[in-house]
């Protein structure tokens, strides 16, 4: 229960007030017991003079001797004894002060035996709480010019009256009291801690990087001041929290992207190493075998010739490293207007030996003259390494589709030949530096793995892309070049 009653602010208000107002409730109900009889005295005594005055004035048209019925009248009518007094002292009219006290139950005047005259009106020991005030009055009766005094005493036996009421009552005060104190502390401990136990809710899911919850108080107080600089500071720390994310997963993302470059260049230096390897290693071969006259390398001018053909090999795959180099080093490229119609039939002069040894028809399907911006080395390059794909991954005898035509504000060369099909999960792969679809790496099956990463690279460089896909008929390789000019001749 304490601890309770330390970790809840709702508790502690409701206690604190609850106290508070049954202390000011017993406190006021203390000074009504006490200051009742002063207040209510002084108001029966002002209430007493004003009708002594008036009584005085009413017998100014009496005699002495037809006075008393309206003593007797005033008597009855406010309950309080009068006498009158003539100028030497003596009683001459209404009730003897000596023959009266103040007894008996409810405040009454009773009367009683005869008493001295010399008795003091100040109540006994039995009526101790009784208190006896005396109002006097000056007039004169109608038939003489004497002046007698009218008095009248009053008894504060009504005020004990109250007290004994309140006496009376206290049980039934005490528990509307007890009632309104504990109904107003529920009321205004729920009034005052309501929005501050949401707040502190809400603080403690901001805590724990929460940002969702709002307090959305519609007060103008300092509870809502608070409430509103919570909201404020859920959206800075929500916009801050989500630019760390972005910046987070940006810097994620460039972190990947340099173990993927780090990666990917060790591959190529492998690779490259590996391409180099080989020949070099055959060259050293034969070269030795013939300087040494061993068996068949005794017959040079074979050797020699096979020796130069893998040192072509080596100098083309330099020749692809420098140009490959020279693209990802971010130089500027020397771009002129390009006759693709006369560059395409220059590359087929090129390979058309390859083409007549395995059998192969070109198809073509070109325009008159097709102009673009572009560096004529580059496309040359591009073109021909698709060609010699065809030809080499193509069986013999078979056709070769090629084709170019401008089509929006694209200029489209397609390569396709018959016969050809590429795993589907290899093809993702096609455009990566020295990936071939044999991991034998054999001379015999294919090449140095650069050519569609070359020709992927300088379509790039040209504001295009390069795609390879399955078709019906075999393979189709699409080149994709802006069209820089805007014009076909």
């Amino acid at each position: 229960m304490i601890a309770k009653l330390k970790n809840s602010l709702t508790a502690k208000i409701f206690l604190v007030t609850c106290l508070l107002l049954t202390a000011v409730c017993v406190l006021t109900y203390g000074l009504i017991a006490q200051l009742m009889p002063l207040t209510y005295t002084a108001d029966q005594e002002r209430m007493l003079v004003a009708q002594a005055d008036r009584l005085a004035k009413q017998l100014e048209e009496y005699t002495l001797a037809d006075c008393e019925s309206l003593l007797s009248q005033f008597t009855f009518q406010y309950g309080v004894p009068v006498s009158i007094q003539d100028s030497a002292g003596r009683i001459v009219g209404g009730i003897d002060p000596s023959d009266i006290m103040p007894t008996g139950e409810n405040g009454r005047w009773e009367m009683l035996p005869t008493h001295t005259s010399d008795k003091n009106l100040q109540s006994d020991n039995e009526n101790s709480d009784y208190i006896v005030h005396c109002i006097g009055t000056e007039f004169s009766f109608e038939d003489s010019s004497e002046k007698f005094e009218l008095l009248v005493f009053a008894s504060t036996r009504a005020v004990n009256q109250a007290v004994e009421a309140l006496g009376r009552i206290w049980p039934w005060l005490a528990a509307a009291i007890l009632l309104v104190s504990v109904l107003s502390s529920l009321f205004y401990a729920h009034f005052i801690t309501r929005p501050i136990v949401r707040l502190s809710s809400i603080s403690q899911k901001l805590s724990e990087l929460d940002f969702s919850w709002r307090c959305k108080e519609q007060r103008t107080d300092e509870i809502g001041t608070l409430a509103h600089n919570l909201d404020e500071l859920a959206d800075r720390l929500s916009r801050s929290m989500q630019e760390l994310q972005a910046a987070n997963d940006t810097l994620q993302k460039d972190v990947e992207r340099e173990h993927q470059l780090e990666q990917a260049q060790r591959d190529f230096f492998s690779a490259v190493s590996h391409e180099l390897k080989t020949p070099i290693t055959v060259m050293k071969g034969q070269l030795g075998g013939m300087l040494d006259g061993i068996g068949v390398y005794a017959d040079r001018d074979k050797y020699l010739a096979r020796s130069l053909a893998v040192a072509n090999q080596m100098e083309s795959l330099v020749q692809e490293l420098l140009t490959i180099s020279r693209m990802e080093g971010g130089g500027e490229l020397s771009m002129v207007p390009v006759e693709l119609t006369a560059l395409i039939r220059s590359c087929l002069q090129n390979y058309g030996e390859l083409f007549q040894q395995k059998e192969q028809e070109v198809i073509t399907d070109l325009p008159p003259e097709i102009w673009n911006t572009g560096n004529p080395a580059l496309l040359k390059k591009a073109l021909g390494n698709l060609l010699s794909n065809a030809a080499l991954y193509s069986p013999e005898g078979i056709k070769i589709s090629l084709s170019v035509h401008a089509e929006d504000e694209n200029i489209i060369l397609t390569v396709e030949n018959e016969r050809a099909h590429i795993a589907p999960e290899l093809l993702p792969h096609l455009f990566e530096p020295f990936f071939r679809s044999d991991p034998s790496r054999s001379r015999q099956t294919g090449g140095s793995g650069l050519g569609l990463y070359l020709v992927q690279k300088i379509a790039e460089q040209h504001g295009g892309c390069c795609q390879i896909r399955n078709s019906e008929r075999g393979v189709c390789a699409t080149l994709i070049l802006p069209n820089s000019t805007q014009t076909t001749h």
